[in-house]
């Protein structure tokens, strides 16, 4: 039999590879949405102290980390004749899209019942990203054991997604002005209303159009906790694929949601925020290469380039405030992080085969959680970084900048992310094999 027709080996219809990517689209409307504008939201908007901001994003992300590992073992123990990953995403695509609104949505209550429902309304929101996400990314390893079939199909999911990310973020703020003059607040639910409905047809299209092939072993089939702790013991590209995953997030996640205040409060220039945001834009061209790139040079080289580009040149943003060189640093740097942020789940998926190749049990959605604890604890910090700097400073929406709002801006805006960035390159050390690992192959001692 010919390798491209064992099990998994089948080459993927652009159909299946779409329905994929567009799934990413939906999922991360949403993710776009709140990384970049929510902290402006309840701070400006909804007159939320940043320094309470910074309390919710904190707890409420670390709370949700925790839950992503539970997931994670939930995922290894579901067994339907769609598969263990697919129905999560007929299950969770209504709630996570209701959400997804509800969030910008905050009631006129007053006080502790207010700051009650942002921390609720926050806090579901990321537990129910964890459960449409972490299936949907784990899938990736059940689409094909072809690693260079799955170098083009994350790619294009990572394409997509990335789009999805840099299109809200670009438009969002002119679109809630134009839907809802004088009220930021009617027009940022409006919009979020849309979006919703987009995420919950993406997530049914993406349920409809995919298939898990790469079969999972019965004897297997429904890993105890033990068995799954067994895949990461001793995986040296999971650990390192989730500190990467950990410090992308602190700098990704600090450095977009804080594009706002940058142009407004450091360059003095509001109406350039649309156009920041556009410069994510690079991010697609690093995406789209980056599957290419690997496949000529290695994963571990390829992020490398990434992190370095990333670490550099958000570190030079502060060289210059003419609004040319900033445009430019910011596309260079998001560059950079498109061609790591490109291989994220193609690592993990790497990191998922190593692991069943050493111990014998492919625990996917274990390990793809755990790493998620890290992305979302990334999050956390780098969200709660910013917003607590700010409120450290004493900022006030409306009110005239000061010397510590400016440097506390700067701070969370460049500072913390380009450490974070450098920090994720050197994370990449640890992505390495045994000697006499070879992709796709059985279990040792099998």
């Amino acid at each position: 039999m010919n390798e491209a027709t064992l099990p998994g080996r089948e080459t993927l219809r652009w159909r299946e590879k779409l329905g994929y990517g567009l799934g990413n689209f939906g999922i991360n409307l949403s993710f776009g949405m709140t990384s970049a504008y929510l902290l402006y939201f309840y701070t400006d908007v909804c007159a939320i102290p940043a320094g309470t901001v910074a309390t919710v994003f904190l707890v409420a992300r670390c709370l949700d980390a925790v839950f992503d590992p539970l997931m994670g073992l939930l995922i290894d123990r579901t067994h339907t004749r769609w598969g263990k990953h697919r129905p999560w995403l007929i299950w969770v695509a209504l709630p996570f899209a209701l959400c997804g609104a509800l969030v910008f949505r905050v009631p006129p209550w007053a006080g502790t019942a207010r700051i009650a429902y942002v921390f609720a309304s926050y806090t579901l929101l990321g537990m129910l990203y964890s459960a449409a996400s972490l299936p949907f990314n784990s899938m990736l390893p059940t689409l094909t054991r072809d690693p260079r079939q799955r170098n083009t199909v994350n790619a294009l999911r990572e394409f997509l997604g990335s789009s999805a990310t840099v299109g809200i973020s670009y438009a969002a703020l002119p679109l809630v002005r134009l839907i809802a003059p004088g009220n930021e607040a009617r027009g940022f639910f409006v919009l979020a209303v849309g979006l919703a409905l987009v995420t919950l047809l993406a997530m049914l299209n993406a349920f409809a159009t995919t298939r898990e092939r790469v079969a999972v072993a019965q004897d297997v089939a429904r890993l105890t906790t033990a068995q799954s702790l067994e895949a990461a013991r001793g995986n040296g590209p999971w650990i390192a694929t989730m500190l990467v995953n950990f410090f992308f997030w602190i700098g990704f996640a600090g450095h977009l949601q804080s594009f706002v205040f940058y142009a407004e409060r450091v360059l003095a220039a509001p109406a350039l925020t649309s156009w920041l945001m556009l410069t994510m834009l690079a991010v697609l061209a690093g995406t789209a290469i980056a599957g290419v790139l690997a496949n000529a040079i290695g994963k571990r080289r390829t992020g490398a380039i990434g992190a370095g580009l990333a670490a550099l040149f958000t570190a030079l943003i502060p060289l210059s405030a003419d609004p040319s060189w900033v445009l430019v640093a910011n596309i260079l740097a998001y560059f950079g992080q498109g061609l790591i942020g490109g291989l994220l789940f193609s690592l993990m998926a790497d990191a998922v085969d190593y692991g069943a190749w050493r111990s014998g049990y492919r625990a996917q959605g274990f390990l793809f959680a755990a790493s998620s604890f890290g992305v979302k604890l990334g999050m956390s910090l780098g969200g709660a970084a910013g917003a607590w700097l700010l409120g450290r400073a004493g900022y006030v929406p409306g009110a005239a900048t000061t010397a510590p709002v400016a440097a506390a801006v700067v701070a969370g805006h460049v500072a913390i992310p380009a450490a974070s960035f450098a920090a994720m390159g050197l994370s990449l050390l640890l992505f390495r094999f045994a000697p006499d690992y070879r992709p796709g192959s059985a279990p040792a001692g099998a």
